[in-house]
């Protein structure tokens, strides 16, 4: 059985044996998902030293407004300062150690920490010190005293990231071909928008954080874990506008439709699974209802495009970032064994209002909190980490078709829609930041 070589602390580690990649062969021991060390190093060389999803600009549209997140553990507020400029901030106040902001989102011009009084301006720095007098110089380098910012904030099409890592490839670099799959969903919008004015709704499990970054590309499981859903279709659900249930036929067109697409895994451990839309279908939105909201991005971005920017994309943004089925998905590590997953959706602006409520229709159908697909995906990352105690099986099988998935020049790999091909891409990129 293979162990964890640790010397002094979680930063000896010796991970190189932990991921094991043949021409054939794919496997992860299951020691990456329950040992505590390894949780801890995860912190440190991926949470700490990559690019961490925090916000969307459009929860803080206007100087002053703010709202709490995690980088890894780390708590965080991104706030809007004065000058229209991003703030991240380490949610931890200088003197005694306590969070000095609560509160989710909201508009302050000032934090102040509940333990003795510090506060802070809401671009970190630090204005008063309660009974200053007496209890300190009066020369005090409150200028040395603020809250510590993030090294590192930039934005791509209103994605705000930060990293803990002074230095480091840009996040242009890291996002790299990855980009394109971002700019389809967002090209939704004929203006290039999203707003993610909705309040987001949590989930909590008794599993490792890698599950769901797993599973938000993963073309394999639907079938089973989600079968339920599929039963509900058969039996009460709506095909072609008409009401009634779904036929045989219908069933089957659904089932052939999961089977065509593709997957695809990045060198910086981003994953997409995609299935195409039908070319039909794209010509009865030209002609539907939403007809001059198709004229319009046909007239943007030109009628070949069209089946691009609709096909269904599940993309993975290493470490933390989920962006599928108009949902931005954020998951916030707790423990080795508890997960928190934050999923917001996102109007497309310049959309009309009838088809945003048409999309987040479909939204609560499946991930709302009282449907079906969240709830059964927790619930198998909780089997999942149940069934890990038996250590006496070290490997988990990540080779799904790994002997048909091709490769491009700059180390993308594709492959079809059921295989572990972006899995792969994400334990890479792992093995790589937790073996530097």
């Amino acid at each position: 059985m293979t162990t964890i070589l640790r010397r002094n602390a979680p930063s000896d580690i010796d991970v190189h044996d932990l991921i094991r990649e043949g021409p054939a062969d794919f496997r992860v021991n299951g020691l990456v998902y329950t040992d505590r060390d390894v949780f801890d190093l995860e912190m440190d060389r991926i949470f700490g030293a990559s690019w961490v999803y925090v916000a969307h600009d459009s929860e803080i549209p206007n100087p002053g407004d703010f709202r709490t997140a995690y980088i890894g553990r780390r708590p965080v507020i991104v706030s809007r300062g004065d000058d229209g400029g991003i703030n991240v901030l380490l949610n931890r106040c200088r003197h005694r150690g306590s969070v000095v902001c609560r509160d989710e989102r909201g508009t302050a011009k000032e934090f102040r920490c509940r333990y003795h009084g510090w506060l802070y301006a809401n671009n970190g720095e630090l204005i008063g010190i309660a009974h200053h007098r007496g209890g300190y110089p009066d020369d005090i380098d409150k200028g040395a005293l603020g809250l510590r910012r993030a090294p590192r904030v930039d934005s791509y099409r209103g994605l705000i990231f930060a990293s803990m890592k002074p230095s480091g490839d840009s996040l242009a670099d890291h996002l790299g071909p990855a980009r394109r799959y971002i700019d389809l969903q967002f090209d939704r919008s004929p203006v290039g928008r999203v707003r993610a004015e909705y309040g987001a709704h949590r989930s909590e499990y008794r599993g490792n954080w890698k599950f769901q970054a797993e599973n938000t590309t993963d073309g394999y499981h639907g079938d089973t874990v989600h079968e339920s859903f599929w039963r509900v279709l058969a039996e009460f659900g709506h095909a072609g506008g008409r009401h009634g249930a779904y036929t045989q036929q219908d069933m089957r067109d659904i089932i052939r439709h999961r089977q065509t697409g593709r997957t695809l895994g990045f060198e910086n451990g981003h994953g997409m699974l995609e299935y195409p839309i039908a070319e039909d279908a794209v010509d009865a939105m030209r002609r539907g209802a939403h007809a001059a909201y198709m004229g319009r991005l046909e007239k943007t971005h030109g009628r070949a495009a069209l089946g691009d920017i609709f096909n269904q994309m599940n993309v993975l943004v290493f470490p933390n970032l989920g962006l599928l089925h108009g949902q931005i998905r954020v998951i916030r590590p707790v423990a080795v064994d508890r997960t928190e997953v934050s999923i917001q959706f996102y109007a497309l602006e310049g959309a009309p209002d009838a088809y945003n409520d048409e999309r987040l229709g479909g939204y609560e159908r499946f991930f709302g909190p009282a449907a079906f697909g969240s709830p059964d995906d927790v619930e198998i990352f909780a089997m999942n980490q149940t069934g890990l105690q038996a250590r006496e099986v070290e490997w988990l099988l990540l080779r799904r078709g790994i002997e048909r998935e091709t490769r491009a020049a700059d180390g993308t790999r594709t492959g079809d829609p059921t295989d572990e091909t972006p899995q792969r891409a994400f334990h890479r990129m792992w093995k790589r930041l937790m073996a530097a």
